[in-house]
């Protein structure tokens, strides 16, 4: 897509332009997470399609609401795009960091290698190391040539 075709499908976007490129973002509620979409463009056509949610404030709840919204997306994405490729299931329970010593753990994943010429990835885990924690629900579109996604 262009910028003029994203733009038109979400007129409001804020635009920021770096070295890498030109690239726009959104918020959006999305499955009880306040997320912010990005697209960034290089050569005037969109590579790129991604949010990163962090939340610092660990507690079950908090676990459970990215679980559950992680496991929505790949049900919407399921239906948009058809089965994943990949799913990696790890452990989806809340593993209190400070009463369980443990460096962050991978909870859901799953990947789509080629729709349309794009690489899809969601995935929920949960960060730590070095008595730092958060929970990290993200979503990546890329192009099909893209290096860094496998």
């Amino acid at each position: 897509m262009t910028i003029e075709e994203v733009k038109k499908i979400y007129p409001d976007l804020k635009t920021d332009t770096n070295e890498n490129g030109t690239a726009f973002s959104r918020p959006e509620k999305l499955n009880g997470l306040d997320v912010e979409w990005g697209y960034r463009f290089k050569e005037k056509k969109l590579d790129w399609i991604y949010f990163d949610k962090y939340i610092n404030e660990l507690n079950e709840a908090n676990f459970k609401t990215c679980l559950s919204a992680t496991r929505q997306l790949v049900k919407d994405y399921t239906k948009l795009y058809g089965m994943p490729d990949t799913t990696i299931t790890g452990d989806t329970t809340f593993i209190d960091p400070y009463i369980k010593k443990h460096w962050g753990y991978n909870v859901l994943e799953a990947r789509w290698k080629n729709y349309n010429g794009m690489k899809i990835k969601v995935e929920f885990t949960f960060m730590g190391g070095k008595g730092q924690y958060a929970f990290l629900v993200k979503s990546n579109y890329f192009e099909k040539n893209y290096p860094y996604y496998d």
